[in-house]
């Protein structure tokens, strides 16, 4: 399995005014399948799209799609996929999505009506014999995180949200905090090469 990263996701709040978060998308090439890992949403389109373009990769081609947990950010860009399998861990069915909001109660079920195939993961889950599922709900009841391994960058650990860039990873490493997300991202990250986050650059393990 071969990984590449597409864009780097980061944040941007201006308080009172705007607030925009936009996640890190991977692209996963496992033989016949072409795999993403949280595409994002329409403030990351023109990246994605680059991206994609410069791979000469189709929407029509995007076979699968990887849900750490379904928030706008993350999973937007998913209805634009007509052929992927989406998998997503299932406490994403019982939130409330019709209390979001008028505006983000209509682009959830947008989302989720463009769906025609989904498989739904759990913790202990082997996905194309490469990619282990762990359920780490300390963000989202459904949040999942993901260990895959890679022939070209070794083993990856891509947190989502529950470590969403290096402030918060350094503060775990460095035992500030003491809760059972960072107990952890402390053991899974001395297993791994690479740590990926959603919204910041990736670091390599071993610096650390």
């Amino acid at each position: 399995m071969q990984f590449e990263l597409l864009n780097i996701g980061g944040s941007i709040r201006v308080p009172k005014s705007v607030e925009i978060a936009y996640s890190t998308a991977c692209l996963l090439k496992n033989e016949n399948r072409l795999i993403l890992i949280d595409p994002g949403d329409y403030t990351s389109f023109h990246t994605l799209e680059e991206a994609l373009e410069n791979r000469n990769i189709k929407l029509e081609d995007i076979t699968d799609i990887l849900l750490t947990h379904l928030h706008l950010d993350h999973a937007y860009a998913t209805k634009i996929f007509p052929n992927a399998t989406i998998y997503i861990h299932p406490a994403y069915k019982n939130k409330p999505y019709d209390k979001f909001g008028l505006i983000k109660s209509k682009l959830y079920r947008e989302i989720m009506d463009s769906w025609k195939k989904v498989i739904e993961i759990n913790a202990g889950d082997i996905l194309f014999d490469k990619i282990r599922v762990f359920h780490t709900p300390w963000h989202s009841k459904e949040h999942c995180s993901f260990l895959i391994d890679t022939e070209n960058m070794g083993r990856v650990f891509y947190t989502g949200d529950i470590v969403m860039n290096r402030v918060e990873f350094y503060d775990i490493i460095r035992l500030l905090r003491n809760d059972d997300c960072s107990r952890f991202v402390n053991k899974i990250r001395k297993k791994c090469d690479y740590i990926v986050f959603t919204h910041d650059e990736p670091v390599e393990s071993s610096r650390f």
